[in-house]
C-alpha cells in the first residue's frame, strides 16, 4: 500500500483519499462475492467480473454487511488487488498478490479470527488439514456460501470426521440466507 505505513495501514482513509465510496450491502446480495469494486485507478477502470455483473457504480467498493467488523482487512485486500490489476495482473494473479500483501496483519488477533471464516479461507489453510486436498477444497468453494458449518456435510466427501476437523479449524458467518 503505497500511501500508508506498512505497519499500520488505514485502507479506508486511502480509499476515501482516492475518491472511492465504501458501500455495505445486505449479505443476500453479496453472499457469493463478499466484496468487490468498480474503480478508476491511475487512469484505468478496474472491476472484477462480479462488479460488472452487479452494475456497481464507478468508484464504489461493495462489501457484505457481515464484513463490517473486518473492514480494514477487506479494504486492504481490495486495494492491493486494485493496485495489482493496475500493474497489469489478471483477476486471479491480483488476488494472489493481495493475499501476499495481507501478511501485514499477521499477529493481529482479529485478523487471525477473520482468516478462519469458511467462506473466505484460502486453499493453503484447508489443504494443510489431514485428509484434505485441492480437489476437496474446490468442492467446498463450489458450494459457498455457507451460513452454517453443518452445510459442509452436503459437500461430497465431507464425512463426519472431515466435518469435525473443519469445525475445529474454521467458523462460519451466521447469515440466515
Amino acid at each position: 500500500m503505497s500511501r500508508a505505513s506498512p505497519t499500520r495501514p488505514d485502507p479506508r482513509a486511502e480509499m476515501e483519499e482516492i475518491g472511492y465510496e465504501i458501500v455495505y450491502k445486505p449479505h443476500e446480495v453479496m453472499a457469493k462475492y463478499n466484496a468487490f469494486y468498480n474503480v478508476e485507478y491511475d487512469g484505468q477502470r478496474i472491476a472484477p467480473p462480479a462488479a460488472e455483473r452487479m452494475n456497481v457504480p464507478v468508484n464504489e467498493v461493495w462489501l457484505t454487511e457481515l464484513l463490517r467488523p473486518y473492514e480494514k482487512y477487506v479494504l486492504h485486500h481490495e486495494l492491493a488487488e486494485i493496485e495489482a490489476r493496475a500493474d497489469g495482473c489478471g483477476v486471479e494473479e491480483a488476488h494472489e498478490r493481495a493475499l501476499e500483501a495481507d501478511t501485514v496483519w499477521e499477529g493481529d488477533p482479529k485478523w487471525g479470527e477473520f482468516k478462519r471464516e469458511i467462506n473466505l479461507v484460502p486453499l493453503d489453510r484447508v489443504v494443510a488439514l489431514p485428509g484434505f486436498d485441492e480437489e476437496l477444497f474446490d468442492r467446498i468453494v463450489t458450494n459457498r456460501p455457507y451460513c452454517d458449518m453443518d452445510e459442509l456435510l452436503d459437500v461430497p466427501d465431507i464425512d463426519s470426521e472431515r466435518h469435525e476437523r473443519l469445525c475445529e479449524e474454521f467458523w462460519c458467518f451466521d447469515c440466515d440466507l
